[in-house]
């Protein structure tokens, strides 16, 4: 793929990737090996960060970069279905956990243990990695894990992480509380009230999980 077949944005991104990529390995003793750069693509659901990120990986991958790159999305990382019913069940009058998307719905120790294998793949005797996939098409758009995701094996050059949460962390419950009190920005009285649909307990819960 041509480098003036990607979007604008696409180009901006690889090139800071590629300028940290380069500080990234000047900081790595020249007898090693670096581990792989890690990137973080964030942003609101339905943003367009999975076909960024894919076409990201293209232009990286391509000449005349040719780096190995691999993909991680938060989305592989929910909990398997069993997983998803067990929380929905546990919190029967919580909105928020009856389905897939919130925090709170992801296999943290997955989404750690890979994440941790990842950052060594580089090192003498190495394994494999594999990357999980969650099939958002199984029972009936509910989803579910399936065994059979991407083997990784290294060298990787860069490891991208995407997902509307990443980078997100735990509040104060004092702080979730005067937000809840606040308006939503740029929106006028009434059009829309999230009070309506959950609790200020429904989201201290996703903060707690």
């Amino acid at each position: 793929m041509s480098e003036e077949t990607h979007p604008p944005a696409v180009q901006h991104m690889a090139q800071h990737v590629l300028n940290q990529l380069e500080g990234h390995r000047s900081r790595c003793p020249p007898s090693l090996r670096p581990a792989p750069l890690f990137v973080g693509v964030q942003g609101p659901q339905g943003s367009g960060k999975t076909f960024l990120t894919s076409r990201l990986h293209a232009h990286l991958s391509s000449l005349p970069h040719a780096l190995s790159v691999t993909v991680l999305s938060i989305d592989d990382l929910y909990l398997p279905h069993s997983g998803l019913q067990s929380l929905a069940e546990s919190h029967p009058h919580n909105i928020l956990f009856q389905g897939r998307g919130q925090p709170g719905t992801h296999d943290v120790p997955l989404g750690t243990s890979v994440l941790k294998n990842l950052k060594k793949i580089n090192e003498v005797d190495a394994g494999t990695v594999n990357i999980p996939f969650f099939d958002k098409s199984l029972f009936h758009g509910q989803g579910d894990r399936v065994s059979h995701g991407e083997t990784v094996k290294g060298p990787v050059d860069i490891v991208v992480l995407e997902g509307w949460c990443v980078g997100f962390f735990p509040t104060s419950k004092e702080l979730v509380e005067e937000r809840w009190k606040e308006p939503v920005p740029t929106l006028e009285p009434g059009i829309f009230d999230m009070k309506t649909f959950v609790s200020v307990d429904d989201v201290l819960m996703l903060s707690y999980r």
